[in-house]
C-alpha cells in the first residue's frame, strides 16, 4: 500500500518518524513546497524519487494520503484526496469551520472512503484506561471532567490555542461520554494582538448531567519540558470525577491515579468515604508511539473497511460546531445552545 504524506514541518516530522517506525518508508511518498526540508527526509532514508514538491506527482500512484499541514489547508486537500478515491489521515483540527468539516463528511459518503482525524491522545493508555473505565461504570456516574492544557510555548499562528491546543480534550471528554455537549459557555483572550486567543477558559454540559472544564493557554505556567513543542513548558492533566471513583492522571509524566473516594450522607452533612488509592502501571509511550498506534489504526480500517472512531462526523464536525459556538460565547459573553446532542457519535447517518 503506498502512502502519500503531504507536509513536513514541525508535526510532520514526527509522521515521517512514525512511518518509518512501522516500516513503510520504502511505501512512502512526501509532498513538502519547501526545498531545505527534504535534506531531513534523505536523513530517514527517502530517495530523490520518493520526494516532491507538489502532491499531485504522486497522487495517482498513493492508495492513502496523509495531511500533516496548516489547518487552513486541510479542507482543500482532503476532498482533492477523497475525490480522488483515496483514504485520508489528517492531523486535528480537521477544518476552519463546520461548512467546510460538513462538505467533508458528505464526500466521504459519497465516495465510500474513510477519513480519520489524528487525535494521538486517544491512543496513550491513559485515555484507554479511563475510556474503559468510565464505559464499564466502574467510576460511577460521571459528575464532573477537568482538562488542563496549557504552559508558556510557541503560539501557532493558524489557529487559536482552543482550536489546537484545549481541543484534545473536548475530543476526549466527548468520546468518553460518549455524549455531544448541549451547551457551552466560555472566556478567551487575545493577549498577544495576534486575533487568534492565547488563552480560553470553556465550561461544558452534557445530556447525561456531567460537567467539564477545559483550560488552554499559552501564558499559563507548564509544569513539564513538552515532548512535542521544543522550548516549551505544559501541563496536560485531567480529571474525571465519578460518585464512586475518580481518576487523576498527567500525560506528560504517564502517571493515573484511582481515587476510591465516594460522599455518604453523615446529618446533618455529607462526608468523603475513602478506600484505596491506587497507580496502575501504565506505559509511557512517546510521541512518536502515539502517531505510530493511531496511524497504524488507520491502516487497519483501510485494510477492513472498518470506520475509524475519530472520523470525519464524530471528530470532524462535531469539533466545528463546538468550537464555533465556543467563540460565539466568547464574543457574546452569554453560553451557547448545541442542537447536535440527541445524535449517535458512532453511526450517524445524516447531517441535520
Amino acid at each position: 500500500m503506498k502512502i502519500l504524506q503531504i507536509g513536513l514541518g514541525n508535526f510532520g516530522k514526527n509522521h515521517l518518524r512514525a512511518w518509518a517506525k512501522l516500516g513503510l518508508l520504502a511505501d512512502l511518498y512526501l509532498a513538502e513546497r519547501q526545498r531545505d526540508r527534504w535534506k531531513e527526509a534523505e536523513g530517514f532514508g527517502l530517495t530523490r524519487e520518493q520526494t516532491s514538491e507538489d502532491p499531485h506527482d504522486f497522487l495517482d500512484q498513493a492508495a492513502v494520503v496523509d495531511i500533516v499541514t496548516p489547518t487552513d489547508s486541510h479542507h482543500h486537500l482532503c476532498c482533492e484526496a477523497l475525490k480522488s478515491g483515496k483514504d485520508v489521515f489528517v492531523e486535528k483540527p480537521m477544518t476552519m469551520n463546520s461548512k467546510e468539516a460538513e462538505e467533508i463528511v458528505a464526500l466521504t459518503r459519497k465516495t465510500g472512503r474513510l477519513l480519520q482525524v489524528g487525535f494521538g491522545f486517544r491512543y496513550h493508555p491513559i485515555s484507554q484506561y479511563t475510556k474503559e473505565a468510565v464505559a464499564s461504570g466502574k467510576l460511577g456516574k460521571i459528575r464532573y471532567l477537568s482538562g488542563s492544557f496549557m504552559g508558556f510555548k510557541r503560539p501557532r499562528t493558524d489557529v487559536g490555542v482552543t482550536h489546537t491546543d484545549g481541543i484534545h480534550f473536548l475530543d476526549l471528554f466527548q468520546w468518553f461520554l460518549d455524549e455531544f455537549p448541549s451547551d457551552v459557555y466560555a472566556v478567551t483572550r487575545d493577549h498577544f494582538g495576534r486575533g487568534l486567543e492565547d488563552t480560553s477558559i470553556v465550561l461544558l454540559n452534557y445530556p447525561n448531567g456531567s460537567l467539564a472544564k477545559v483550560e488552554s493557554g499559552y501564558i499559563q505556567p507548564g509544569k513539564w519540558e513538552d515532548k512535542v513543542v521544543p522550548n516549551a513548558r505544559t501541563t496536560k492533566e485531567i480529571f474525571i470525577v465519578g460518585t464512586e471513583k475518580t481518576i487523576e492522571a498527567d500525560y506528560e509524566t504517564g502517571m493515573l491515579t484511582v481515587h476510591d473516594v465516594h460522599f455518604e450522607k453523615k446529618e446533618p452533612t455529607w462526608i468523603p468515604a475513602f478506600g484505596e488509592t491506587f497507580s496502575p502501571s501504565l506505559e509511557a509511550p512517546t510521541s512518536i508511539d502515539l502517531v505510530a498506534r493511531e496511524l497504524s489504526d488507520f491502516l487497519d480500517a483501510v485494510k477492513t473497511r472498518r470506520e475509524p472512531q475519530a472520523n470525519a462526523f464524530s471528530s470532524g464536525f462535531t469539533l466545528a460546531l463546538l468550537i464555533e459556538a465556543i467563540y460565539r460565547s466568547a464574543e457574546m459573553h452569554q453560553p451557547q445552545r448545541l442542537d447536535l446532542s440527541s445524535l449517535a457519535l458512532r453511526s450517524p447517518q445524516t447531517i441535520p
